[in-house]
């Protein structure tokens, strides 16, 4: 009866109007806030007091059809319906001298936060809501506040650091079994569990450094270390008609998510000559730190039958590992006001078939990525865009089992096609003066 969450949905690699145009670059100089993610060493190199202001928005598609029959005639196909998710990357920073600059920025990761599939609530859930065992919807946030400084230690040698307390909510409703000793799929034992957990503050911390061992080479290395969630907050049981008129009930909603969010490492190098920048990145997420989730109930109690069944703590496997990103870009400076970008991107997926299911559809992708800058006196107007190609995966042998709250014979929901894109654009605003 419990569920699955992570973060605000699976991050994509791609985050600030400038990076994004040019492949997600930015881990040797990233020329502005998005240093606070790709390297705060990149701060450096900022002049004066920037304003930044942006807004970016992500769609997601996923198109899901569960392997199998639903009734007599094979599951339909079931589709995200949430529309787009908003972010943002904004912030100020000063420079206190030449190679010396602070700044305070808030961000959310790159992320689709919310996912919308059919609800059994609202129609037939055997032949049109054929997911709901593995979600029916989630809105999730996670919000990163903080401060950061760049310091240009030597002619050759910038260093920086980032400190955030990081807010963390998710939100999600999903169905599970309700009675034990029972297997198949039989809608009128469906019930339905809404989660709603909380991190509210909790510090995070990031490190960089970027060398100049020659004119116009820049090397960039960051690091994160990796981040607990321990978030707090209540899980509430909708009981089916036919529980119900027996005399079940659920008491208590208190409950507790541990899992942790992966630390991350990224190398960057980047070449300057005249109008051309040529950028390169590779970062590592080692999300094997996902092996499970652990939902801790608190006091809930499941009365049935005369008799108290107490939920003790369950661990959802994931068995997740590392993924790997190389991005690829440039931009060239056409005239004194217009900066143009382009680039590309490949990233391995963290998850393996065996525990693939819709709530993260994150599969090894390929993106292409565009942008521009244009300048008018002290201000600066940044447009960026990344479009990830479909990529699809059948899987044929997941461990993914539907959530019963009592013995049950083994119901499979992970098996089945899964098809997702995703496109990501952002605006941004800023002066320097």
């Amino acid at each position: 009866m419990l569920f699955v969450l992570l973060a605000a949905g699976f991050f994509y690699p791609v985050q600030g109007g400038v990076p994004m145009g040019r492949g997600g670059t930015g881990a040797a100089g990233a020329d502005d806030l998005s240093a606070l993610i790709l390297n705060p060493a990149g701060l450096a190199s900022l002049t004066g007091v920037r304003v930044q202001g942006e807004l970016s928005s992500t769609w997601q598609p996923i198109d899901f059809t569960r392997a199998g029959n639903c009734g007599v005639r094979p599951c339909r196909t079931v589709s995200n319906s949430s529309g787009a998710f908003l972010n943002t990357l904004s912030g100020v920073s000063v420079a206190l001298r030449p190679g010396l600059v602070v700044a305070a920025a808030v961000y959310g990761p790159p992320s689709m936060g919310r996912e919308n599939f059919p609800d059994p609530r609202v129609v037939p859930a055997l032949t049109q809501a054929p997911q709901r065992y593995s979600l029916v919807s989630e809105n999730n946030v996670v919000v990163f506040p903080g401060v950061a400084a760049g310091w240009r230690a030597l002619d050759w040698l910038d260093i920086g650091a980032v400190v955030q307390l990081r807010y963390f909510r998710a939100r999600q409703v999903q169905t599970i079994y309700s009675l034990g000793g029972i297997g198949g799929e039989i809608t009128d034992l469906d019930a339905v569990a809404t989660a709603d957990a909380t991190d509210s503050a909790r510090f995070v911390f990031g490190f960089g450094a970027i060398a100049r061992p020659l004119a116009g080479l820049s090397v960039g290395l960051s690091v994160r270390p990796e981040a607990p969630v321990h978030a707090t907050g209540t899980l509430d049981v909708q009981l089916p008609q036919f529980a119900t008129a027996a005399g079940a009930s659920v008491s208590g909603r208190d409950m507790r998510l541990d899992l942790s969010l992966p630390p991350e490492a990224r190398l960057g190098v980047r070449y300057d000559r005249g109008p051309l920048g040529v950028l390169f990145d590779l970062t590592w997420e080692n999300w094997g730190v996902v092996q499970g989730m652990t939902v801790t109930p608190t006091d809930i109690v499941i009365h049935q039958g005369g008799a108290d069944t107490r939920v003790g703590p369950i661990t959802i496997p994931r068995r997740w590992h590392a993924a790997w990103t190389g991005r690829l870009g440039g931009e060239y400076e056409l005239y004194s006001w217009l900066k143009i970008r382009a680039g590309g991107l490949y990233e391995s997926s963290a998850i393996p078939d065996e525990t693939l299911q819709i709530d993260f559809a994150s599969l090894s992708r390929l993106a292409a990525t565009a942008g521009v800058t244009a300048r008018w006196r002290a201000l600066s107007f940044t447009a960026g865009y990344a479009h990830f190609f479909s990529q699809d995966r059948t899987v044929t042998a997941s461990q993914v089992t539907r959530i019963d709250p009592y013995p049950a014979p083994v119901f499979t929901i992970g098996n089945g096609q899964y098809s997702t894109s995703l496109d990501v654009l952002a605006l941004q605003l800023a002066a320097t003066l």
